[in-house]
């Protein structure tokens, strides 16, 4: 099963944020009303293979952003709610509501840390090995956060416990949308310079929730211990890195057990007062979506360069490749040495034609190649929006 990325522009905002983060940007008081109106040209809207129905789609947005500080205190939120109309394929009709909320508490400088929640609900393309083909849906991945840190000198003790959910809107999810309640430990030293090594450990109960015959179903345990690095390398230059350990174990079904290495690496790099690169890797290990057992294996880069080349004007290219194999699936199933390679490349200009008011236009091409018969499939998409902020 495939699981589709965000939509360019969320893609941007995420990039823009971590880089903010990365660079150490102190967060100023902020409430701000936003609207976009937007249409999608899309050469595949239901992404089939060799060639499919072209149709547009209507974009229509309403957000709310919020940052505000009250003494030790900082509230922060992000809330969109978006609509998609097709012109034609309406049976493609769908809606999402995102939202990032968090409060930054700290009963002293030494004693702090976040509670949050977070909701993003994406479009999704479902690749069947059972019936073969796709399928457009949506997912939807929840997580909410408690978290403290207590500072000892250089020395930080972290604690928090964590609920992810993770679900689809079509049959036989590619993870069979599970369900994990996790507590985590940890120890970290932070050097002057901001440098910062953590060692973490999470311990999770979980269960998979898709009630599609066949999928998974029961509880499972998952431990994970990882390092976290956190890097300035220098005033326009941050690396994160983390590499760790992960392990799945089924109660009642061994053969969906799997561990091995995950982690990843984000470097931000400010290039000039105009240029900026955004890139990272990643390894993860994820269930297979099957009774019978195995795992994927997933690997991604991705890269994006951002030039603002004049006070009005912003341009963005992406480019985004991840690699999955399974692993472990029983011999001669259609999952049996499964290769999936999905990649997608996009360019983007903004243009603020007001004060308040902004243009922007993208064109993106998204291709998956997959061993699996009569499904790979390519699309392009041509987009333009008006954005309003307040």
């Amino acid at each position: 099963m495939l699981k589709n990325l965000p939509i360019r522009p969320l893609l941007a905002l995420g990039a823009l944020c971590a880089g903010q983060a990365a660079f150490g940007a102190e967060p100023t008081d902020v409430f701000q009303l936003r609207a976009s109106a937007g249409v999608e040209h899309d050469t595949n809207v239901e992404r089939a293979p060799n060639g499919g129905t072209t149709d547009q789609v209507g974009i229509l947005s309403v957000g709310l952003a919020a940052d505000k500080r009250i003494g030790l205190q900082r509230l922060r939120a992000d809330i969109e709610a978006t609509t998609y109309r097709y012109q034609d394929l309406d049976s493609l009709n769908y809606n999402t509501i995102n939202y990032a909320l968090a409060w930054d508490w700290s009963i002293t400088p030494r004693f702090h840390g976040v509670a949050s929640a977070d909701r993003r609900q994406t479009r999704e393309v479902t690749t069947d090995s059972i019936t073969f083909g796709n399928r457009v849906g949506r997912r939807t991945e929840r997580t909410e956060l408690l978290e403290g840190v207590y500072e000892m000198g250089p020395w930080r003790l972290l604690g928090g416990v964590q609920r992810t959910q993770s679900e689809s809107t079509e049959p036989r999810s590619w993870d069979a949308s599970p369900k994990v309640r996790s507590a985590r430990v940890g120890v970290g030293y932070e050097l002057a310079s901001g440098t910062s090594l953590t060692a973490r450990l999470r311990r999770g109960d979980g269960e998979y929730t898709d009630p599609t015959p066949g999928a998974p179903t029961g509880d499972f345990r998952e431990t994970e211990s990882d390092v976290v690095l956190k890097w300035p390398l220098t005033g326009k230059t941050a690396v994160e890195a983390r590499i760790g350990h992960l392990e799945r174990e089924h109660d009642t079904a061994p053969q969906m057990d799997f561990s091995g290495v995950v982690g990843g690496a984000t470097v931000n790099w400010e290039i000039t007062g105009k240029t900026r690169l955004v890139a990272g890797y990643s390894h993860d290990l994820v269930a297979s979506g099957l009774f019978t057992g195995g795992h994927v294996e997933a690997d991604r880069i991705y890269l994006q360069p951002l030039w603002q080349a004049t006070a009005k004007t912003g341009f963005n290219l992406r480019y985004d490749r991840s690699v999955r194999r399974w692993r472990d699936v029983p011999v001669a199933t259609p999952d049996q040495g499964r290769r999936d390679v999905i990649e997608y490349v996009s360019a983007g200009v903004d243009w603020e034609a007001r004060r308040n008011l902004t243009v922007s236009s993208s064109i993106r091409r998204e291709k998956l190649d997959t061993s699996l018969p009569s499904s790979s499939y390519t699309a392009s998409i041509f987009a333009i929006a008006v954005k309003a902020k307040f």
